[in-house]
């Protein structure tokens, strides 16, 4: 379900900019960062920045109106360790430099169901080659969704030459070091299947 366009959204980033984000040329200065491509409304991201506050994390959304409503949490929760960024996630994968990512989190990305849109879909090799570059040695990928479609063809797509998949659960019951995004409490509430894969560089 798209969010509703709500028209306060962009002014509001775009007036606390300066506080909650950061020019896309600095982001090629920094190292160990957690990243999240597609945040959505950044209730995962801030989750994770209370229990890590000593780790930077970077949260990347495209849709301005998810953007206004993590900038208003980030503001009015005083999260410090977080910089929103509203750009497409290529952008800033180009910008970061290399193995400068501990931790890349792709919760709930969308699926792009039909085969002439496969290249869009957040785990094509096009992205992993991306992946793979801004990845620490010893960094990882977790990889959450609820659609099976997706899933099957990631599983697919991490199994390479370049990649290894350490963790793969079909049934994901969360555990201690995760937290859930806004849409994941929803499906679980309903009684769905969250699948899970951790992948880590060879």
């Amino acid at each position: 379900m798209r969010t509703k366009y709500k028209p306060w959204a962009k002014p509001y980033f775009e007036e606390h900019e300066e506080e909650i984000s950061l020019p896309v040329l600095e982001l090629s200065k920094l190292n160990h960062i957690n990243l999240e491509i597609g945040c959505g409304k950044g209730q995962f991201i801030l989750d994770m920045s209370r229990r890590h506050p000593d780790k930077m994390f970077i949260a990347v959304e495209r849709n301005i109106t998810c953007v206004g409503f993590t900038a208003k949490k980030l503001v009015e929760e005083e999260i410090k360790n977080v910089k929103l960024l509203a750009i497409d996630g290529e952008i800033v994968l180009d910008t970061l430099k290399d193995g400068s990512v501990d931790i890349l989190y792709l919760n709930f990305s969308d699926p792009w169901p039909k085969k002439r849109h496969e290249k869009r879909r957040l785990t094509h090799p096009l992205f992993l080659e991306k992946y793979y570059r801004v990845l620490a040695s010893d960094g990882e990928i977790r990889f959450k969704t609820d659609n099976d479609e997706l899933f099957f063809f990631s599983k697919e797509m991490f199994d390479n030459d370049r990649f290894y998949i350490s963790s793969l659960e079909e049934d994901y019951q969360l555990q201690e070091d995760d937290v859930m995004t806004e849409y994941e409490k929803k499906k679980r509430d309903l009684g769905l299947k969250i699948h899970r894969i951790i992948v880590r560089k060879k």
